[in-house]
Parts: C-alpha cells; structure tokens; sequence
C-alpha cells in the first residue's frame, strides 16, 4: 500500500497576518491573512496578488500565510485586537465565529453597484451571518462521493451514477468490502458525515438561528446509522483515535472504494492516487439525493483603515478572469458558474459536470455556530469510540449537546 498522503481539504486558504496597513508606510498595502499548506501553496496565492496589483497597481498586497490547522486559531486572537490583516480569508463553516471581527459587505456591495448575481448561492449564503454577508467567494463546492473505479472493476461491481439510493449504497458497500479492504469511510468530520445523515433523515445540526441541535430524534437516528456502516454493518473501517485526515487517506491509499468530498480536492486526488478516481452525487434517501455545500472567500476585518480599497482588491481577486485562472491551475472550483468551465476543461474527470451540477441542485449550505471548532472537537472526541461500536449515537451527541450547546 502507498504511505498516507495528505489530501487538501474544503476551503485551502492562506493566511496573512499583520497590520492593515501592511506595516510598511504604503497606504495602499494592504495585508492580506490566508491559509497555505506548503511553498507550491503559497507561490499559488502570492501570484493572485500580484495579479491584483497589475490589474490595479494602486492595490498592493502583502500575503502572510499559516498551515490551516492553525490559521483560524491565531486569526481570532488577531480580530479581537489592532493588528488584524485588511483582508480575511474565510471558511463558510467558521463564519458564525468569526463575523464579530469583520465588516459587514452589504453597504459596500452596494454603494459601488457590484454585482453578486454569478455567484452561487448556496456559498453567498454560507459565508453570511444574520443575513449580512462577510465575504466574497472564490471557491465552492457540494459534497459528493468519490470512488476507486479499479476497485469497483475488480469487484465486478457497477460503477453508481447520479440518482443512486441509499439502498443501493449499503449493497455497493458490501459488495466491496473484501481482501481487507472496505467499501466505505465514514467519519465524524462534519463536512463527511452531516451530508450522509442529511439525505437519510433529512437532520440539520442547528436550526435557523444558529442553535446547536444534536439530540433531535432524526439526528440521532442518523448519526446511529452512519455510524453503524462501521460499528454494526462492517462496510466501513473502525477509526483510530487520530485527527479528521484518516478519511481522505485511507481512501487516497486504496484502502476503502468509497468516501465522501468535495470538488476542491478532486485534482489533487486525480494527481496523487496510483488509481482512476470517479465520483457521483450522495445517494438519494427519502427526499431524493441531498447534500450541503461550503466554500471560501475573502472579506475585509473591522479595523481596516482603507475597507473601500480592500474592497476593491476582492472584488478583482473573485473576479471572473481570476477564478477563471485559479480555476486552470486546479486551486478552486470557482464560486462565479461564469468561470467554472475553467475547472472542467483543467480536470478532465469523465461525469464531473453531471455529478456536480445535480449535487449543486440541490446543495444547502451548513449552517453552523460561533463555537464550531469546539463542536467539531467534541464530534470526534465523543463519536469516535460509537463508530468502534463502544456506546450509542444518542448518548453521545447529548454529551455534545451538553457541553457545546451553552457555550
């Protein structure tokens, strides 16, 4: 088997620190806070500044860049005091926490006529908060399912098309559970495993203000069931005891045919697996096939001295000729449906404008709360052991609910 590789996740993102004015006596330097996961990362977003600066040179642009994992962290430290950057790169899972230290685009989006119409919907939702939106995105994306098309070929099975049931899945499953291999990864990483109880039961994790709601009937019914696709029905591994990356590997290794992603990490899965990737929608539960979306963009924090001039520097970073380029050089699946063409022709993958554009029908995005990183960690912490078949789905979700529905 191939070591483990790291897969990138939803929203790569690079993050800049610093002050707003870019520390270095340039007015019209602005910082901008994004996430990076190595050098080939960062080259990626410095060259998107510079081509903000040429197609504007009063705009300049000073990139800082964290890995992800810390990048949130330190950028709440950075909102809540002076030295935050002018422009913030954001997830549309974090923007609930983050929105007290950003300005809100609305009255700028419309004092300057701009116009959000190609944007889609689903991550403009996403990335506002009490219907104000925080940011404009670059990539977007619904979660789908990717597959080993060489396993499926050696098992004999059919490859699943878009439409596909939930009944079908759990058969596709098991029919690929052999040799020591699976036929499924399941996990309790909210971008993988929300979608999956959201086309079985039709469960949200918070309601439409923003509450945490773990403990209702359909939730729980839904967690128990995808976590029994490991603890009870055996199609999918049980888990160790490690931090979300054991999906995205185990099915980048060969080690499971199945696993639930999103479009941002196609490319890289293309260019890394020893084997064909495919990819459908979720399979369809009472209501049809459903799922949830979720992207990233920029936006511009609070203290920003020069917030008319941040906002011109995102709106040429979210233009069409630049997601159109990020695009070509496989960093997002463009947020503009005008620039996504860029996408498809640069992947190449058979089916993946079908697939996509039948998840996007029907996406939402995931709405979450302001303590959703203490969620996610209390996700894992208290679900792992019900996926290894220790304790239920309802006792763990109300300890949960417990200790993260106050906060």
């Amino acid at each position: 088997m191939r070591a483990a590789v790291a897969v990138l996740l939803a929203g790569t993102l690079v993050a800049a620190c610093g002050s707003g004015s870019g520390g270095d006596g340039d007015s019209n330097t602005l910082t901008w806070s994004m996430w990076a996961s190595g050098s080939e990362e960062q080259k990626v977003w410095q060259e998107l500044a510079n081509r903000v600066t040429a197609a504007d040179p009063q705009i300049k642009i000073r990139l800082e860049t964290s890995p992800f994992n810390d990048y949130f962290t330190k950028l709440g430290t950075r909102l809540g005091g002076d030295g935050a950057p002018c422009i913030v790169s954001m997830q549309s899972l974090r923007t609930a926490g983050y929105a007290d230290g950003m300005l809100p685009l609305d009255d700028l989006i419309a004092r300057n006529t701009f116009d959000v119409s190609d944007f889609d919907r689903s991550v403009m939702e996403g990335l506002s908060v009490g219907g104000k939106r925080y940011a404009l995105p670059y990539d977007v994306g619904p979660v789908i399912l990717t597959y080993n098309k060489d396993l499926f070929r050696k098992a004999a099975v059919a490859e699943p098309e878009p439409g596909w049931t939930l009944a079908e899945f759990e058969s596709t499953a098991r029919a690929l559970t052999r040799e020591g291999r699976y036929g499924f990864v399941a996990s309790p990483v909210d971008l993988w495993m929300f979608p999956m109880v959201l086309t079985r039961t039709g469960a949200q994790p918070t309601d439409g203000s923003g509450d945490l709601r773990l403990t209702t009937p359909a939730m729980t019914a839904g967690v128990q069931w995808y976590a029994d696709l490991a603890a009870r029905k055996k199609v999918a591994p049980q888990l160790p005891g490690v931090a979300p990356p054991f999906a995205e590997t185990e099915f980048l290794n060969g080690e499971v045919a199945m696993g639930a992603n999103g479009p941002w990490a196609l490319l890289n899965l293309k260019e890394q697996a020893d084997f064909t990737v495919g990819l459908t929608t979720l399979p369809a539960g009472p209501d049809g096939s459903r799922t949830y979306s979720a992207g990233s963009g920029f936006g511009i924090s609070k203290s920003c001295p020069q917030p008319e001039l941040a906002f011109k520097a995102i709106t040429l970073m979210t233009s069409q000729q630049q997601l159109e380029w990020l695009g070509e050089v496989g960093r997002a699946y463009p947020s503009r449906e005008s620039a996504q063409h860029a996408w498809y022709e640069h992947a190449d993958i058979a089916g993946a404008r079908e697939v996509l554009e039948a998840a996007n029908d029907t996406a939402i995005p995931l709405r979450t709360t302001q303590n959703w990183e203490r969620v996610t960690k209390l996700l894992h912490q208290y679900l792992v052991p019900v996926f290894n078949g220790a304790g239920s789905a309802a006792q763990a979700l109300e300890q949960v609910q417990s200790q993260a529905g106050q906060d």
